[in-house]
């Protein structure tokens, strides 16, 4: 276990990544139904980043894109919605409830080796619509991510 300042605890998954979550602000992001401020957090560390001093300056670099990202999260909601694959938009414009970009709930935050940031939104489905950002935490590219289904 990793323990950063501002991010905290955070879990080896395997050799290549580290997970946890942050609690994040109202003001930044509603809660959860259940009340809960927790977003999940997966930084993909690759095997080059052993632990010690490279290993913690990576992930320092992924908590100032992570904050970076935050900041900017209305407009890259508006991005998502703008630039969301065109089925996805009309098939969630028919269907009944508040606007699509009121129903984009950030579940998660990826941050690749190369310090690239994803937003992963949830919006009431079984996928994310995943927000890829460049080096200046612009909204790059939007796509669908499909969640496997889990047999019980």
């Amino acid at each position: 276990m990793l323990v950063h300042a501002w991010l905290g605890p955070l879990y080896r998954n395997g050799t290549q990544e580290l997970i946890g979550s942050i609690d994040l602000d109202p003001a930044v992001r509603a809660p959860r139904h259940n009340g809960a401020r927790d977003a999940k957090i997966l930084l993909e560390v690759a095997c080059i980043f052993s632990p010690g001093s490279e290993l913690d300056g990576h992930v320092d670099a992924c908590a100032v894109r992570i904050r970076r990202a935050l900041e900017r999260l209305p407009e890259l909601r508006h991005y998502a919605v703008d630039h969301a694959p065109p089925e996805w938009v009309r098939q969630g414009a028919a269907e009944p409830g508040p606007p699509l970009i009121e129903r984009l709930f950030l579940d998660g935050i990826e941050v690749s080796p190369l310090l690239r940031v994803s937003l992963a939104f949830d919006f009431g489905d079984l996928d994310m619509l995943m927000v890829l950002l460049d080096d200046k935490e612009d909204g790059q590219q939007v796509s669908l991510r499909t969640i496997p289904h889990r047999q019980p």
